[in-house]
């Protein structure tokens, strides 16, 4: 019975021994550390696999000018959007109607600028990806608004689209609110010329700015005037909405000159004396101006009267032929009731008076924006704004007008 009791079951005894030679293989395939070499291994496969290289590059991070849900943006801002740690692939600025803001994006994709001015009170949605080293995305979708004028700034251009006008003609720009900010909207106005020239603005009020040439325009230059007064602070919250073009000719070289010391007119074409005219001028009391003037319309049939300047005489006189000169009411004209005085004695009431032969000659060559250069040596000078005084200014004196000096 004890011998019985101290035997161990044969399925227990071969249980144990597949336990016990477990135990020896597996201690046959373990380091010197007691680590399992196959475990060790599979170990470091699943670390690598569990942190792709991806996940060690942060994502690009993309801002934008104006921030987003900014009010009142001025006009002149620039769009800018940024992508630090990135490029850009994509970027849109749009208005609620889909047209889009142009821009121009850098060389290494990372920013993109506006190149053109922003719409008034119009609300912006902008749109941009940038992405990482990895290629990862990064999105964002934002939006600004615009401000809305107190105030527009218009401007009128002379000479007019497509004309042809004479070689002493100056630009003329007249806006519809005063100027504060001359330099900003200077810089907005461009002259292009199919002629080299030297030129130069002149503001004469804070309503109108004027471009001449150093000298007389070359004969035949084709001229564009651009005023990009699209996005331009003027001053006192008034605004350009927006863009003007002219486009004009100048024809060839008439200029006139008198003398009304001599009481002749001679007149140039193409730089050669083309006809000797006699003149008169203005009498004692009533002295033609002095100094370099523009032809500013060319008439027919004008009547002249003692009531349109107050002189005490009683007249009502017809002239065929007529350029004038001043808005004040000098003209070059026919005067036929004077005939015995021209080449003799000045005795007009400021006008240059001409027989009709000569005056119907000068009126078929002449053109709005020919120089008249007049010599009147007991005349008041030409004023600047009494038609186109614009000439008599000396180069230095023109310059210094620049709102640019």
């Amino acid at each position: 019975m004890g011998q019985r009791g101290r035997r161990v079951p044969i399925a227990r005894a071969v249980g144990l021994l597949a336990v016990m030679l477990s135990a020896v293989l597996v201690a046959g395939c373990q380091s010197r550390e007691g680590v399992p070499r196959e475990a060790n291994i599979n170990a470091k496969k699943n670390e690598a696999a569990a942190v792709p290289v991806a996940d060690n590059v942060p994502p690009a991070r993309v801002t934008v000018e104006p921030a987003d849900n900014t009010t009142n943006v001025r006009l002149d801002s620039t769009v800018k959007v940024t992508a630090a740690g990135g490029k850009l692939t994509e970027v849109r600025v749009t208005q609620a109607d889909g047209t889009r803001l142009d821009g121009a994006l850098s060389k290494g994709a990372t920013t993109w600028t506006s190149t053109q001015p922003l719409a008034p009170d119009t609300v912006y949605r902008v749109q941009a990806t940038a992405l990482n080293a990895e290629g990862y995305p990064t999105k964002v979708d934002k939006t600004f608004s615009t401000l809305k004028p107190r105030k527009v700034l218009e401007a009128e251009i002379t000479p007019t689209e497509g004309s042809a006008v004479g070689v002493g003609m100056p630009i003329s720009v007249k806006f519809s609110e005063p100027v504060k900010n001359k330099a900003a909207v200077e810089r907005r106005l461009l002259v292009e010329t199919s002629k080299p020239i030297v030129g130069a603005w002149h503001w004469f009020s804070d309503e109108e700015v004027r471009f001449r040439p150093k000298t007389y325009w070359p004969a035949h230059t084709k001229v564009t005037v651009r005023a990009n007064l699209r996005g331009v602070a003027s001053g006192a919250g008034a605004w350009g909405l927006e863009d003007k073009v002219r486009n004009f000719s100048i024809t060839n070289s008439v200029v006139t000159k008198v003398d009304l010391a001599k009481h002749h007119a001679y007149v140039y074409i193409d730089g050669k004396l083309a006809r000797t005219i006699p003149v008169t001028g203005g009498k004692a009391g009533w002295r033609t101006r002095d100094g370099v003037k523009v032809v500013l319309e060319k008439r027919e049939n004008v009547i002249f009267t003692n009531e349109q300047i107050g002189a005490p005489e009683s007249y009502r006189l017809h002239s065929r032929w007529a350029l004038r000169l001043t808005w004040s009411g000098e003209f070059i004209h026919t005067a036929w009731w004077s005939v015995g005085s021209h080449g003799r004695a000045n005795v007009s009431h400021g006008c240059i008076g001409m027989n009709t032969e000569n005056s119907e000659w000068l009126w078929k060559n002449s053109h709005v924006g020919d120089p008249v250069e007049v010599h009147s040596p007991d005349g008041n000078p030409m004023e600047p704004n009494n038609g186109y005084g614009d000439w008599n200014f000396s180069w230095e004196e023109w310059t210094a007008g620049s709102a640019l000096v």
